[in-house]
């Protein structure tokens, strides 16, 4: 279904990712979802940075009763850059991810609505456990781990299981085109999609989803805002200018490469 709306649900659950500053097409997402106050919608992290407004997005989700933020290592770069013992080393890493517009975003706030904002951030969880009429799942920004610094950046590779057997893990961070790839190989996959009309798509991994399509990163005509309907299937919604498209696969199915694109119907 292509530039439809999905019609109009009571209390469905959804998860996203690494937003990155696109309001835009965050809130044109929500509009195609029909997303109500009855709905829930987790955010598994990193809406600030890379886009434009990052700080304005992040306001509308903590306005929103129904909308949970997790901790993503861009929020996580945030707090520890404005802390009191930021060193060098830690002003760099952030200032090397594109941070320029959430300065921008925090510097025309007010110092109230500045210190609002940190203690927002600084209370977020770093994972969560989730269930949904009969399935349960995990929810963390980069992997499960045993620090909040590791959860926050670890890795998966594409054939990494899931610590959580009967457990379904949601994951972002790590954008699905560089799963087990160098950024240059990934960097000649989404220019290979972006000839063709194509886009990111959702990775199905070994227990775990990864929703992470590279939204906020202007540079990649492919890139897509994925969004996982927790129910009996997986919807991967891609906007890409006016054109929305649908995509269901079954999240218990056999082990996909997304990139393979000669053999994977949808």
């Amino acid at each position: 279904m292509s530039g439809e709306r999905r019609p109009p649900t009571h209390m469905a659950t959804y998860a996203m990712s690494d937003i990155h500053g696109d309001r835009a097409r965050f809130h044109a997402l929500l509009d195609f979802l029909a997303f109500s106050a009855q709905d829930r919608l987790y955010i598994l992290g990193d809406v600030i940075d890379r886009g434009p407004e990052g700080i304005e997005l992040l306001q509308d989700i903590r306005r929103a009763e129904n909308m949970t933020l997790l901790l993503g290592n861009h929020e996580y770069m945030c707090l520890q850059y404005y802390a009191a013992d930021a060193d060098e080393t830690v002003r760099r890493r952030w200032d090397r991810n594109r941070n320029a517009p959430t300065k921008e975003g925090l510097a025309r706030c007010s110092e109230g609505e500045r210190a609002a904002l940190f203690d927002y951030i600084a209370a977020l969880p770093s994972h969560l456990e989730v269930r949904v009429g009969q399935r349960e799942f995990y929810l963390v920004h980069g992997f499960p781990g045993g620090t909040v610094h590791d959860e926050v950046w670890q890795r998966p590779q594409p054939d990494t299981p899931s610590p959580f057997p009967g457990k379904t893990l949601l994951i972002g961070h790590t954008p699905v085109v560089c799963l087990g790839r160098s950024d240059e190989e990934a960097d000649v996959i989404c220019a290979e999609l972006a000839a063709r009309g194509e886009h990111l798509r959702i990775f199905h991994g070994p227990g775990y989803l990864d929703l992470d399509c590279l939204c906020g990163y202007e540079e990649y005509p492919a890139r897509a805002l994925a969004c996982a309907l927790k129910n009996n299937i997986v919807l991967i919604v891609a906007l890409t200018a006016a054109v929305a498209t649908c995509f269901f696969v079954p999240p218990d199915g056999e082990y996909l490469s997304y990139f393979d694109l000669r053999t994977l119907s949808c």
